[in-house]
């Protein structure tokens, strides 16, 4: 038979750009009560999707500058339609970060971020009630890269494994008392220090949306998480001590809003760098993580024909690959999940750090 198929990854995406074409009919939030505003959306929408075109033919020598563009146009669409922003507030302008040690580098994990006072980014972490990294911080890839969840199924054979990746939320419903839950994709320097109550509470610490946590089973309190190896990967259960009893087992929804972010049909933890009481959202991570790679594309360009070479040693060329390739399906879905946002929430008040209540 003569034709091409789409698999489901690009179905998803093809759904996922016809839900953004369909807002600008239909302009979500401030987009659609603000003549200026709406301008800006449709326009900067109209490029994300140009960008992403561009990215999905072009090479990986220049895949990352046209994926970071069109995230980057995707977030002035959102800083328009979001009434957290002023009218003097919502066209933003810089990149916000900075990429720092790329010149003649050969290790892509030593690259830094460093995050100015204001951009494009900061804007649109506001206009989602998402906290931002502080001005100043520096941030190596290799810490930034574990917070897009879908890099743990494509490990760099030249990095280290992250002891603080983005993990996998599983609610399991009520027990009693007790609100109980799996983390997935626990690191294995974890599942070492099982035994070692300070060590694997001191590495919970580093996700703030888990406060509160207890160990053992719904049956059997103790002071460690149980962890177990299940399809693959190491999964800890952890409990929380509800107010009152609830007879039902059912999933209460607000226990994966206290917890996760919903992240792409899914629910996500992510740990918080830089003394930050919460974490930023993954969408912030993908917008570090595509500057870095499209900064060596531009400006380093020796550099980086080597890091996507295939039969360089060590080359973490496949990873490159999965991370530019799932970026072209995660970008429609995260601009369409934060439109809807900021659309369902366009008029509360903005608290720094603090998303609108649900």
């Amino acid at each position: 038979m003569v034709g091409s198929s789409l698999n489901g990854e690009s179905l998803r995406r093809r759904e996922a750009l016809r839900g953004l074409r369909r807002m600008r009919a239909a302009p979500p939030g401030m987009a659609g009560q603000n003549a200026q505003r709406l301008r800006t959306f449709q326009a900067a929408l109209e490029q994300a999707e140009q960008f992403l075109s561009s990215a999905e033919s072009a090479g990986y020598e220049t895949k990352p500058v046209f994926a970071f563009y069109a995230l980057s146009q995707a977030g002035r669409a959102i800083a328009a339609a979001s009434g957290h922003l002023t009218d003097d507030e919502y066209r933003p302008s810089g990149h916000g970060m900075r990429v720092l040690n790329t010149r003649d580098q050969a290790d892509l994990w030593a690259a830094e971020v460093e995050v100015n006072k204001a951009g494009t980014p900061q804007s649109v972490a506001r206009a989602m009630g998402s906290p931002m990294w502080p001005a100043k911080t520096k941030l190596t890839l290799a810490e930034i890269w574990p917070l897009v969840p879908e890099t743990a199924s494509e490990h760099p054979p030249s990095a280290v494994p992250s002891d603080f990746p983005a993990l996998r939320y599983e609610a399991q419903g009520t027990s009693g008392a007790w609100e109980v839950a799996y983390l997935h994709g626990v690191p294995m320097t974890v599942f070492r220090q099982r035994e070692d109550s300070s060590a694997v509470a001191k590495w919970l610490s580093h996700y703030p949306t888990l406060a509160g946590w207890q160990g053992g089973t719904s049956t059997h309190n103790r002071a460690l998480p149980a962890i177990d190896w299940v399809g693959g990967e190491l999964r800890m259960m952890l409990l929380w001590q509800r107010s009152r009893t609830h007879q039902s087992r059912q999933v209460d929804p607000a226990q994966w809003v206290r917890h996760a972010e919903q992240y792409r049909g899914g629910w996500w933890v992510l740990p918080a760098h830089a003394g930050m009481a919460q974490p930023v959202q993954a969408m912030v991570a993908w917008w570090a993580a595509l500057l870095a790679l499209s900064t060596f594309a531009r400006y380093e360009p020796e550099s980086w024909a080597a890091m996507i070479d295939v039969d360089n040693p060590g080359s973490p060329a496949v990873a490159i690959e999965h991370f530019l390739d799932t970026a072209l399906d995660a970008i429609p879905e995260l601009v369409g999940g934060a439109l809807s946002y900021v659309s369902a929430f366009a008029s509360d008040p903005y608290v720094a750090g603090q998303p609108p209540a649900p």
